[in-house]
This record gives structure tokens, C-alpha cells and sequence, in this order.
């Protein structure tokens, strides 16, 4: 049997009248693909940034590895790699600097930091553009960059949107 990574109960968002999100319920195990499809303004993108704790649910709650999104957010939040649409970054930073930067925000420190942003640098194929500010990358190695911010500290829980 596979380990519950995700589970959301009854996991809801409402702006004033506004129902974004109503009463969502769905579990994920590990190595389970899920992936949300509707119109815009469905709830998808509101749904994943209660996952990830940068929105609180107005009721019902979910659990990321067994750490409530909520009550244990921080626990919760280590698990995850996260890749919001339009990832921001720092655009005048280099590859490496922002990935470097990322890895010490992840709690990697010296060395180590080091060793993260290398190794996301090779996995994600950015090893010909490490040094180069990341606002002169075209849109695909530019999502290659978020996707590695995500990955760096080897999250157990990946969330993607778009």
C-alpha cells in the first residue's frame, strides 16, 4: 500500500459571496499523479496555494504528509516543492545566485547550499547558462529555473501550476 502524501476534507475558499473552492475532498499516495482541470476561475490554482500554505482555507483542511496545513504549516511546507504559475524570481540575479539563495532559504547552508544549486543546475539542464541573469533567459529555460527552485531540497510533495 502506498503512503498518504496528500489529503485535503472538505477543503474550502470563500471571498465574501465568492465560493472559489467548495468543500474539495481527494487524497494522492506517493508516486500518484493527480492533476486539476477545469475553466479559469475553477478554484485550481486557489486550491494548490492552500495546499502550500500561502492561503489559509476558510474551512476543511488538508495534510501534507501527515503535517496539517494549518496547524503544522511549516512542517507541512518542507515537504513540498512549489511552481506557481508565473514563478517569480529575482530577475537580475544569476542562475546559480538565485538557486544558491533558494537552497539557504531551504535551510541548506556553505557547502552545502553550494552542492543544492549544482546539482538542481545539472538536473534541470541549466549548465550552460549558470552565470547569466535570469531576466535575459527566454520563457523556457526560465520555467527550467523554477522547476529546479522547486526541486532543490528534494521535496517528497511536488506542486505544479501550469
Amino acid at each position: 500500500m502506498n503512503e498518504l502524501q496528500i489529503e485535503a476534507r472538505q477543503l474550502s475558499k470563500r471571498y465574501g459571496s465568492l465560493v472559489a473552492v467548495d468543500e474539495l475532498s481527494f487524497s494522492v499516495n506517493a508516486g500518484e499523479v493527480l492533476g486539476f482541470l477545469g475553466p479559469n476561475g475553477a478554484g485550481k490554482s486557489t486550491t494548490m496555494k492552500m495546499l502550500t500554505g500561502f492561503l489559509t482555507p476558510t474551512a476543511g483542511t488538508a495534510e501534507i504528509n501527515g503535517h496539517d496545513i494549518v496547524n503544522d504549516s511549516l512542517a507541512a511546507r518542507r515537504c513540498i516543492g512549489y511552481l506557481p504559475e508565473g514563478a517569480p524570481s529575482y530577475g537580475e540575479m544569476t542562475v546559480r545566485s538565485f538557486l544558491e539563495f533558494i537552497a539557504r532559504a531551504r535551510g541548506f547552508e556553505g557547502k552545502d547550499a553550494l552542492r543544492a544549486a549544482g546539482a538542481a543546475i545539472e538536473r534541470l539542464n541549466l549548465d550552460g547558462v549558470p552565470e547569466q541573469p535570469i531576466e535575459t533567459l527566454s520563457k523556457g529555460f526560465k520555467r527550467r529555473v523554477g522547476l529546479a527552485q522547486a526541486i532543490i531540497h528534494d521535496p517528497s510533495v511536488l506542486i505544479l501550476d501550469e
